[in-house]
């Protein structure tokens, strides 16, 4: 286990860089039912180029749920109803104009992917978030609006008429949230193509915590937990996968750096 983001010395390129450097950044609106009992009933995107930073081809559509009934608690979240989605197409139809993209982004890709079922590369904002911005008091997508802080000014133009929670305004704030990872995290790789391949192997494993969220040492940064308890967490049946991961994470910079306690940022 390793730090996928190790600060690397700068070394210019001397020839220009053809890579692709495009990510599509979805959102998408549920029904909010179980993975096997859900429908999609709202798809938003915006293309992020992050050779450039440009946030482009916004797109959004409506979903027939083909009869799977909207959960109360999910409509009172992004306030779909079903006059809205009278005479949506259907998924598959519906998906089409989003599919065709090598790498997708989503601020919980393992949910958006679940759904979409689309092929292709994806990253995480929540867990690449984990690791740009590690101390900040929360990391879903609003909070992170808030504490990064994310200056949205520059997507206003995007944002206009859209309310936080339909998927098009999320897609937006999700690219801008991106934008401002790459700018943290980029540096400490090669080139785009690197920061793309440690982009997604981040995003594919457990998210790296900045904090633990229960316990003993709930809220306290994990440089600061003691080593004999982030050795109980990975011997403990049943933990949480994540802070399993940040455990062992942890453990093994300590035993290279001689077992002394860490910065919360690493």
């Amino acid at each position: 286990m390793i730090d996928l983001f190790p600060p690397l010395p700068a070394t210019p390129s001397l020839f220009a860089e053809d890579q692709p450097s495009l990510v599509r950044v979805i959102d998408t609106e549920t029904a909010g039912q179980r993975l096997e009992e859900d429908a999609v009933i709202e798809i938003g995107s915006v293309d992020l180029d992050l050779a450039t930073g440009e946030i482009l081809n916004p797109m959004q559509s409506f979903c027939d749920p083909a009869g799977v009934p909207i959960n109360p608690h999910a409509r009172k979240v992004h306030r779909i109803t079903d006059e809205m989605l009278a005479g949506a197409p259907g998924f598959a139809e519906a998906a089409l104009p989003f599919r065709a993209a090598p790498v997708f982004a989503a601020q919980r890709a393992e949910f958006d992917r679940s759904r979409l079922r689309f092929t292709g590369r994806w990253l995480c904002t929540h867990k690449l978030a984990l690791r740009a911005f590690p101390n900040l008091k929360a990391h879903g997508l609003q909070s992170l609006v808030k504490y990064v802080p994310l200056d949205l000014s520059p997507v206003e133009p995007l944002l206009a008429g859209l309310a936080p929670h339909r998927a098009l305004h999320d897609a937006v704030c999700t690219a801008v949230l991106l934008r401002s990872i790459a700018a943290v995290l980029m540096p400490r790789c090669h080139d785009l193509s690197d920061f793309l391949d440690r982009a997604e192997r981040a995003s594919a494993e457990p998210a790296l915590l900045g904090k633990l969220r229960f316990g003993r040492y709930k809220g306290i940064p994990i440089g600061q937990v003691p080593e004999d308890y982030l050795d109980w967490l990975t011997r403990e049946p049943g933990m949480d996968a994540d802070a399993v991961f940040t455990a062992k994470h942890h453990l093994k910079l300590r035993g290279i750096r001689g077992a002394r306690a860490l910065p919360a940022r690493v």
